[in-house]
């Protein structure tokens, strides 16, 4: 890579020697003068930085009340594999011949959990699918659990 020298023919350092005007901002603020048009001209400033600080605080506000709809979705999908992972271990345990009421309290508690419609329709469709299979299984359980007794 080949570095060029600045086109004005003054060697460059990197600092800018630019100098600020001595009458500007904080500056104006602590100056040893008490004139009042010192301090009126420096009010205004200071109202305009006030207000902006209000702007961005209600702007993130504004930000934090969106409805996100990725979040619905991704606790929609949370409660899914939740009823799923039950349903699985459910069908181990018929297949091993262990089934317990521990299976029944788990199924209960995952179709339990209240579930926000997510806005995708086709996932809503499967959670209802999985929501009813879900059911199927608590009450085959519990009649299951009658009939021991």
């Amino acid at each position: 890579m080949r570095v060029s020298r600045p086109v004005s023919g003054k060697p460059s350092n990197g600092v800018s020697k630019s100098k600020a005007p001595a009458s500007s901002g904080f500056s104006k603020l602590v100056s040893n003068s008490n004139s009042d048009s010192d301090v009126e001209q420096a009010a205004p400033n200071a109202a305009a930085g006030g207000v902006a600080g209000v702007g961005g605080i209600d702007s993130i506000m504004a930000l934090q009340g969106l409805d996100n709809s990725t979040e619905k979705r991704n606790k929609a999908l949370r409660k899914g594999r939740r009823m799923m992972d039950a349903l699985d271990r459910l069908q181990i345990s018929v297949l091993d011949g262990s089934t317990t009421t521990a299976h029944l309290g788990l199924l209960q508690r995952a179709l339990g959990e209240l579930r926000e419609e997510s806005g995708d329709d086709g996932l809503d469709n499967a959670l209802s699918h999985i929501e009813v299979r879900t059911a199927v299984e608590i009450a085959k359980l519990e009649r299951q659990k009658k009939e021991q007794r």
